[in-house]
């Protein structure tokens, strides 16, 4: 079957099946890129920052800064600090441009373009700081080439995504793919396994099977009663899917096990299965048993270590199965001792009362201690809440004390509901890490946006500054930093916003005390952000936040 950009520029099959379920061809698509690419031409800046929600404009931003001659950095969220950070650099986000005069752009197509379009991406990288990985566009179409020789798709289905297209993952397998193989994608990021079984019902009148590009995340949320329909496959990546979650589906779950740096590298299809190299990639493995992975998808055409601990099935066979055997990154050296941290975070996950773990390196004092971040069962939970954290972390401890040296055993614990998601639906290990720093914000558990509405799960440990001294005996968190924190997620997520100049019908209707979670909702209109914070259907605190913004000044 065909896989390129071009081949499918005049076609009238749909690409984009919007919210409302009406089409948008191949064609139009195109035509929409030609004359969006007209107006962007005539910008001055060279590199354009792109964040858009919506899957379509996304699609037609990057394919016109990219004909336009331009270079786009695709950040993984849209925030404040960031805007503010490019744009002394003289990074602005691009926009879709009114279009003044008929479009005469031609488009490009040839080798030279494709080698020349450049784009990078953010990862976080081993150490938690952002990194800028560079691809051009022929990169990213060597990669879809790649899923397109190591699966098989019916020549026309239907992309749904519950990730974002902002993160590689996204862009190449509910967009790029699409585009470039002449299958169609669903416009809307969907939150819930409920969503997209209900999209799935939606869009039979397009007679087109469908396949989902999902994350652990989302996916060992699924129960047996939500069922698939017309799904060909069930994609997932950003993390190792919990064992257990694929009866939970019923059709079969590929994961994808890669990087932003290396791309995708390997996939399989159950839990204890050996990794398959994809059919563009080889491997080799060091001394160090570190896997090694050559490619003409990612940033380098030579050997990449990854940083991954591997044993491979035939050592001198480049496309060799292999068993990913950890991270290598994750050995740590502590009063002299060499410690793995995944080997002691599977020890912990033995005990009875925990759910997931994620153990890491606290500094604190000059000193290097072990910490752990701890989701436990329900029943462990309410025995956490009975007993009283001190008391309940040392039961756990004496029970370690049979299974870990002393030293191997956390010092510091904090225990949550779930594990916090970064806006790839991954772990978050920089914000894990700061849950041990004095902490003014409750936790963010996770962080959806649509249109003009923003929600967040939040949780307030028993840590949280504004519990101490309000009250000894009966913490709650105040009204003021209920306040302050609304603000500070308002300005984060909308960057016009200076300060909160008023209030507007604030009523305070319950209590928010330690190890509880709550919803957060925000909604703006001009200058006012209306708010409400819930706990299950019950409203705790509602109101408005009057803004100052550029134009009052």
């Amino acid at each position: 079957m065909s896989c390129h950009f071009q081949h499918h520029i005049h076609s009238s099959r749909p690409l984009c099946i919007q919210g409302d379920l009406s089409l948008i061809s191949f064609q139009a698509f195109w035509s929409d890129v030609a004359e969006q690419a007209a107006q962007i031409q005539h910008l001055n800046q060279t590199v354009w920052a792109l964040w858009e929600q919506d899957s379509y404009e996304f699609l037609v931003l990057l394919f016109a800064a990219l004909q336009a001659g331009k270079e786009v950095l695709l950040p993984p969220h849209r925030v404040s600090d960031l805007e503010k950070e490019l744009a002394e650099q003289q990074i602005y986000f691009l926009k879709r441009l009114p279009s003044t005069v008929p479009s005469t752009f031609e488009l490009q197509f040839d080798a030279a373009f494709s080698n020349q379009a450049q784009l990078y991406f953010y990862t976080s990288g081993s150490t938690g700081q952002p990194k800028k990985i560079p691809r051009t566009l022929q990169q990213l179409f060597n990669e879809v080439c790649g899923l397109e020789a190591s699966f098989d798709l019916p020549e026309q289905t239907v992309a749904i995504a519950t990730v974002s297209h902002q993160h590689i993952y996204g862009l190449l397998f509910k967009l790029l793919w699409p585009l470039a193989s002449g299958r169609s994608f669903y416009q809307k990021q969907l939150a819930f396994p409920e969503d997209v079984v209900d999209v799935q019902k939606k869009i039979t009148h397009v007679q087109l099977p469908n396949y989902v590009i999902s994350s652990p995340a989302l996916l060992k949320r699924w129960t047996t009663d939500v069922v698939l329909q017309d799904c060909q496959m069930v994609y997932s990546s950003g993390g190792k899917l919990d064992a257990g979650v694929r009866p939970l589906l019923n059709r079969p779950i590929t994961e994808v096990f890669g990087s932003s740096e290396t791309g995708g590298i390997a996939h399989r299809q159950a839990d204890d299965a050996l990794w398959t190299p994809f059919a563009n990639v080889e491997i080799e493995c060091t001394e160090q048993q570190e896997l090694a992975v050559k490619t003409n998808h990612a940033f380098s055409m030579d050997w990449i270590l990854t940083g991954d601990k591997v044993q491979l099935v035939d050592a001198d066979n480049h496309k060799s199965p292999f068993q990913l055997l950890g991270r290598l990154d994750r050995i740590v050296k502590l009063e002299e001792k060499r410690l793995s941290l995944d080997a002691i975070e599977a020890k912990i996950a033995e005990l009875a009362e925990i759910q997931q773990c994620h153990v890491l390196i606290h500094e604190k004092e000059q000193r290097q201690i072990l910490a752990v971040v701890v989701v436990l069962t329900e029943d462990a939970r309410g025995l956490l809440i009975e007993k009283g954290k001190a008391a309940f972390t040392a039961q756990l401890k004496k029970q370690l004390q049979q299974k870990l040296e002393s030293i191997a055993i956390p010092r510091q614990w904090r225990f949550l509901t779930q594990m916090p998601q970064n806006a790839q639906s991954k772990l978050n290990k920089q914000y894990l890490k700061s849950l041990f720093q004095p902490m003014t914000l409750p936790v963010v558990l996770t962080q959806q946006s649509q249109d003009t509405q923003i929600s967040y799960a939040l949780e307030f440990m028993p840590e949280l500054e504004c519990f101490k001294g309000h009250f000894p005996n009966f913490p709650i968190y105040p009204g003021v930093g209920q306040i302050g924190f609304i603000q500070h997620f308002a300005k984060q997520n909308w960057a016009d916003l200076l300060w909160c100049n008023g209030f507007e019908q604030l009523k305070f209707q319950g209590l928010i005390q330690p190890y509880q979670t709550v919803e957060l909702v925000l909604s703006r209109k001009a200058h006012k952000i209306s708010f409400e914070l819930k706990n299950d259907d019950k409203i705790l605190t509602s109101g408005r936040l009057l803004f100052a913004v550029p134009s009052d000044v």
